[in-house]
């Protein structure tokens, strides 16, 4: 419709996959040069994951077309849940092979009859298998028993598997060992970064001839990637339409408050939240291969990345902020919306010791949090020993500390890289202070535990989340002028989170058996077992788990929010079919406000281990159920709940929560007066003026080393 009106000789932005718009990014280069390699060795599995709408099938059809048809016959397989018997049926189907039986044993007669008659021809085979990540066990237990055809020594057939992330969870399963060794070469298509968005989207038009009309302001690009992600589909579906609005409201500029408000249009139509959607989680690493962890230097550390959102504030109001997880960069922003909510300008600066792609928690998503007013990374990633990344740490958060010249630094979390920069901040004399302190969590690390510590004695100011990590810095002999009890930071965070969350119910809606989950009398349990929690050994604890599960849904309903890793782990060992027979509700992955609107609906959140949202479940005091006995000896309590071992216990859990039920609902409705976050900003404001008039402070830690 659009395109004679721009001079265009055809649609820019169409879905559909096409070679003649393949762009050249990083990503994709180096992907097709990895293809390129395996396609050389001629035998083995090559994999392909990335993202929905990465460009994964463009990748591969510009592949294919620089393959030489005389050569190499291709064919391609759409997977969606095929059997093994129906992924042979597939197979021969797409080489255009009629089957000469229905029996197994003859359609892989059939298909090693066309495989070797293609060799005698001098030619070979090649499968591709889209949408891999659906397959189960069985079926790409199948496709290695084909990758043993040979004729001589030459492989009849080589297959590429392509497909989401969690196709490498699926293959991560120790059953996979002798396939993964079959794997010659892997790659991940991960988004484009903003400079690249830009060149792939005038790319794509003057593919079509585009000369510059409709002209894109420089903060449209800036918008156009973060609200797309970086993700090529994505990219194109929202300029398809900024190009069509551009042609029906007569402008010849795209500028970025058109981008904010087609990008609103557009997530608004398909259901999707109004905030930018996530920034995809970068390279998985490939089956089989250790998690390598590089070193800074002058290879492992990148250069410091600087994002300012606003002006800094004059000295004397600056707060620097340490996080190093993005929980804690949370907690940061809870402090900043704090702060704001005492009627000051934005006045917080967040600083992270890694790198943009280290953030990988789905929290981020959906934060509406206001943000710093400046951002900085420093571009050191973890290593194994806290002497090789502290100096670098060291100098560049110091140099930081030179140009910002903060009031303050708030130290949040206990990694190794907080401690390096709050040592800095020690050293230079800035006042420090230590939120959510106090927690010496038994199930960390002890070098995490020990950094604690430090951290708790080095502040000048201690502010802690609850009574018993008051008793905590109590017992070790930290002076009570240091430290005030404010509550866990967290609870800012969730509060944030309700106050645009939807109702349980409405979540709960299209499910096919809220009305069951919500006439319940008990009301219901919240499941929040993941693949990743429980490491390799999750699928040989899945039998016992699924056993529990079964049993407590006769007394209670269970909803389980399942993220795609854990979906694709419990279908491949059948539970999620016998867990659903059984009557629990099975949900697609939420985002996290709604997620904790679950949370607070729920009588009890059932976990198997440490829970990605333990933090937001001890904020909102909501009753756990530790499955497995994974937490400490079976049958005994803990702060939240019970480790249980059994059906049989943790149904005598759930029963006691039940008779407590009442209370806590009482308390839900306790008075909000703006939460830690303000309190502690009230509480350093008058301990350390900036303008003392008169008074002077004195640091606690200095007195106490003179």
């Amino acid at each position: 419709m659009y395109e004679s009106h721009f001079g265009l000789s055809g649609p820019p932005f169409q879905l559909n996959p096409d070679p003649a718009f393949y762009f050249d990014s990083r990503g994709h280069s180096n992907a097709l040069a990895y293809l390129k390699y395996g396609v050389y060795q001629g035998e083995g599995f090559i994999v392909v994951t990335g993202e929905i709408g990465a460009g994964k099938t463009t990748l591969v059809r510009t592949l294919l077309e620089g393959l030489d048809p005389e050569r190499v016959v291709a064919a391609q397989v759409v997977s969606t849940q095929l059997e093994s018997g129906d992924l042979l049926r597939s197979i021969i189907a797409s080489f255009g092979v009629p089957p000469s039986g229905t029996t197994k044993a003859h359609l892989i007669a059939t298909l090693e009859g066309f495989l070797t008659a293609l060799a005698a021809q001098g030619k070979r085979a090649l499968l591709i298998v889209d949408e891999a990540q659906n397959l189960n066990l069985e079926a790409i237990e199948e496709l290695r028993m084909l990758s043993n055809f040979q004729l001589g020594k030459h492989a009849l057939l080589q297959s590429f598997l392509i497909g989401q992330p969690e196709l490498r969870v699926l293959l991560e399963s120790k059953s996979m060992e002798q396939f993964r060794q079959r794997v010659i070469a892997s790659c991940h298509l991960g988004p484009l970064d903003e400079t690249e968005t830009k060149s792939y989207i005038e790319h794509r038009l003057r593919r079509v001839g585009w000369t510059g009309v409709p002209a894109f302001e420089p903060e449209a690009f800036r918008e156009i990637h973060k609200w797309t992600a970086g993700i090529p589909r994505r990219v194109n579906l929202l300029c398809n339409r900024l190009l069509l609005g551009a042609f029906l409201s007569g402008n010849d500029v795209i500028s970025g408050s058109l981008v904010e408000e087609t990008a609103h249009e557009l997530r608004g139509e398909v259901g999707e939240s109004a905030h930018p959607p996530p920034v995809s989680r970068g390279p998985i690493r490939a089956p089989g291969s250790g998690a390598a962890r590089p070193v800074p230097g002058a290879s492992g550390a990148q250069e410091v990345v600087r994002h300012l959102r606003a002006p800094l504030p004059p000295a004397e109001s600056r707060l620097v902020c340490v996080v190093d997880r993005a929980v804690d960069y949370l907690k940061a922003l809870a402090v900043a919306e704090a702060w704001e909510a005492q009627g000051r300008a934005p006045a917080v600066v967040v600083v992270h010791p890694g790198c943009e792609a280290d953030w990988s928690d789905e929290r981020l998503r959906s934060a509406a949090l206001p943000q710093p007013c400046a951002e900085y990374r420093l571009g050191v990633r973890p290593a194994e020993s806290f002497d090789v990344t502290a100096p670098l740490l060291i100098a560049r958060f110091g140099e930081l500390l030179e140009e910002v010249g903060p009031r303050a630094v708030l130290a949040l979390g206990a990694s190794d890289a907080v401690l390096a920069c709050a040592l800095t901040a020690h050293k230079k004399g800035v006042a420090l202070l230590r939120a959510d302190a106090g927690v010496r969590d038994p199930q960390e690390e002890e070098a995490d535990r020990l950094n604690a510590v430090l951290l708790d004695r080095l502040a000048d100011l201690v502010y802690t989340g609850s009574l018993t990590s008051h008793y905590t810095l109590y017992r070790e002999g930290i002076s009570s002028a240091r430290v005030q009890c404010v509550g866990a930071l967290m609870e800012n965070v969730v509060h944030s989170a309700l106050q645009r969350s939807r109702p349980a119910a409405e979540v709960l809606l299209g499910s096919g058996h809220e009305d069951a989950v919500l006439r319940s009398a008990d009301g219901f349990a919240l499941c929040m077992v993941r693949r990743h929690h429980r490491g390799g050994d999750f699928e040989h604890q899945m039998a016992q788990l699924g056993q529990v599960l079964a049993v407590v849904k006769t007394e209670i309903p269970i909803v389980w929010p399942v993220d795609p890793q854990t979906m694709v782990a419990l279908r491949s060992t059948g539970m999620e079919k016998r867990l659903r027979n059984a009557g629990l509700l099975f949900l697609p992955e939420l985002e996290y406000a709604d997620l904790l609107a679950l949370m607070r609906e729920a009588t009890c959140v059932l976990r198997a281990g440490p829970c990605f949202l333990d933090d937001e479940i001890a904020a909102m005091e909501t009753p756990v159920i530790d499955l497995l006995g994974t937490s400490s000896a079976a049958g005994t309590p803990f702060e939240a709940g019970a480790v249980v071992r059994s059906a049989d216990e943790c149904v005598s859990a759930l029963h006691v929560i039940l008779r407590n039920r009442q209370q806590r609902e009482e308390h839900a409705d306790a008075y909000w007066d703006g939460g830690p976050g303000v309190r502690l900003i009230r509480h350093w404001l008058h301990a350390m003026p900036a303008d003392p008039g008169g008074r002077e402070w004195h640091s606690p830690v200095a007195s106490l080393a003179s």
